[in-house]
């Protein structure tokens, strides 16, 4: 208890001073520039500090079975840059696929297996962190370190985004869950800081004392309390569960009858649950600006924005290094992002349907994670162009666009990996409800725009409660930690997962996988 005092008073410490003069977009595109100037520097700085001085670190020990010295990487990024560092670093084995760094399997290379913990890829020279649960899955007792240096960098990306699309004067709400989820907050945070604070904060989670954990609610209310007294507003949450989008909705259309169209920054899913909800009910939102994320943004998804006369951008982010790719304002793709390459380098390995597999990097000495050549679970098609907006001014040439995941089962905006959905498979369905592995599937496909997860169960496995199923398959999942109990809440409310008989569905090679993938 006494380290959780001393870490919110740390918490309101580091808020109060960031939450000082907000930043102009001049000063943010400035400031974007310097970060990019500075990438080879500041990755050097990170490598040296925080992994080759570091005895314990799983990161030094890869490096040393690979026979890679720190003046063998010093001179490598002198002559060759970084990218290309990164690919003769994967080369000698150094990186991790996303189930390693998960925890989720042993890391063997060159014959030696190396012992770690998700835990030991944060960043051990962090200073002034505080504590949020990840809105991914990262295992029992993961939580996710974040620093005010850091979000002094993604402040200048969000300002500058702003800026971009010409979203300054419009009126501005939020529509995520709050701690312990640490996105919202963040959001909010990044939002007061850049001058142009949400006048709403809905949540699909309830902020309230009863339903939120004790320390999370203590964070909320401190980081209330604090930014009331450096003069800036945070908005006090209030609940709006997923299946209430048509609040949302009246909320907009409110806004757009006063004379100008709100910017809501949410979910894909939850936008789409919006532009549905208004359609229903015959709320006019036309002109509403949606930034979205945490989702994958596909064609078809995006047509569903676009037929409620809607605007959108979407980034790019993971929940380990926060924003990596920010929307592009002359962008050719629904989701054509900017990659933040003062920040994050990538290594993309090429896939036969033309997008790449991305493994991340981190650039920066506050980066809550070390990651280096790390598995990241998405593909995107990767290109390198000039753009016109105040990215590409900034020197961001490096475009991504047509991302989507391969390993995470993600719905409302929450994920869990495939393997701990194949790991029910394989071992707690069939000891639970009878029949083997191969009767039982789960498939991640879109329906109506939303991402869902059907669970096939063979009929051979005989007579079930399908809703019994189900509350077992969410009370598992929800198991290992409070950020689990969130995601499992949330795909419950949102009606994220389904359950039907029928035969599982087989690859065209016959096989029954476990987890697969539609659309």
């Amino acid at each position: 208890m006494l380290d959780d005092a001393r870490m919110l008073l740390r918490f309101r410490r580091g808020l109060r001073h960031f939450l000082r003069a907000p930043v102009s977009a001049s000063e943010a595109g400035h400031s974007l520039r310097q970060y990019f100037d500075r990438r080879e520097h500041s990755f050097l700085e990170l490598l040296d500090a925080a992994v080759y001085r570091q005895v314990r670190s799983p990161w030094r020990a890869l490096l040393y079975n690979a026979r890679i010295e720190f003046s063998d990487i010093r001179e490598l990024v002198r002559q060759q840059g970084i990218e290309s560092t990164l690919v003769k670093l994967y080369d000698a084995g150094v990186f991790l696929t996303a189930y390693e760094a998960k925890g989720k399997q042993p890391i063997v290379r060159n014959g030696a297996e190396i012992e770690a913990r998700p835990e030991d890829f944060d960043n051990p020279v962090l200073p002034g962190s505080f504590q949020l649960l990840s809105g991914g899955s990262s295992g029992p007792r993961r939580r996710l370190l974040i620093d005010f240096a850091l979000l002094e960098h993604d402040v200048c990306a969000q300002r500058l985004f702003l800026h971009s699309f010409d979203l300054e004067k419009r009126p501005m709400a939020i529509w995520r869950p709050v701690p312990p989820g640490a996105a919202g907050l963040k959001r909010a945070i990044l939002q007061a800081r850049s001058g142009v604070p949400a006048q709403k904060w809905f949540s699909q989670t309830n902020p309230s004392l009863r339903a939120s954990p004790v320390k999370s609610w203590l964070f909320l209310q401190a980081a209330l309390a604090e930014a009331g007294r450096a003069g800036q507003r945070l908005p006090r949450p209030d609940y709006v569960p997923l299946n209430d989008a048509a609040v949302i909705a009246t909320w907009l259309a409110s806004r757009k009858r006063e004379g100008t169209c709100a910017h809501l920054d949410t979910m894909v899913s939850s936008a789409i649950r919006v532009c549905q909800a208004a359609q229903a009910s015959g709320i006019d939102i036309s002109g509403t600006f949606f930034r979205v994320g945490s989702e994958s943004l596909s064609d078809s998804r995006a047509q569903v924005l676009r037929s409620a006369r809607t605007a959108f951008a979407c980034h790019y982010s993971m929940s380990e290094t926060g924003p990596i790719g920010i929307a592009c304002a002359c962008g050719a793709y629904a989701d054509d992002v900017h990659l933040l390459s003062g920040k994050i380098a990538i290594l993309p390995r090429p896939e036969p349907d033309g997008r790449s597999a991305l493994f991340l990097t981190t650039l920066l000495a506050c980066a809550p994670r070390i990651m280096l050549n790390v598995e990241s679970g998405d593909s995107a098609a990767v290109e390198s162009r000039s753009c016109a907006c105040a990215f590409g001014a900034a020197g961001y040439l490096t475009h991504l666009h047509s991302i989507r995941s391969y390993e995470k089962v993600s719905g409302e905006g929450m994920y869990f990996m495939g393997a701990e959905l194949a790991a029910l498979v394989e071992d707690f369905l069939p000891r639970r409800f009878g029949g083997a592995p191969t009767d039982y599937q789960f498939v991640h496909e879109q329906r109506g725009g939303l991402n869902r997860v059907r669970m096939i169960i063979s009929p051979s496995v005989g007579e079930l409660d399908t809703a019994e199923v189900r509350d077992a398959v969410l009370r598992r999942l929800a198991a290992a930690s409070r950020a689990d109990r969130m995601k499992s809440g949330i795909w419950a409310s949102g009606d994220v997962l389904g359950v039907e008989r029928g035969e599982p569905i087989a690859t065209p090679a016959s096989k029954i996988l476990p987890v697969r993938f539609i659309g």
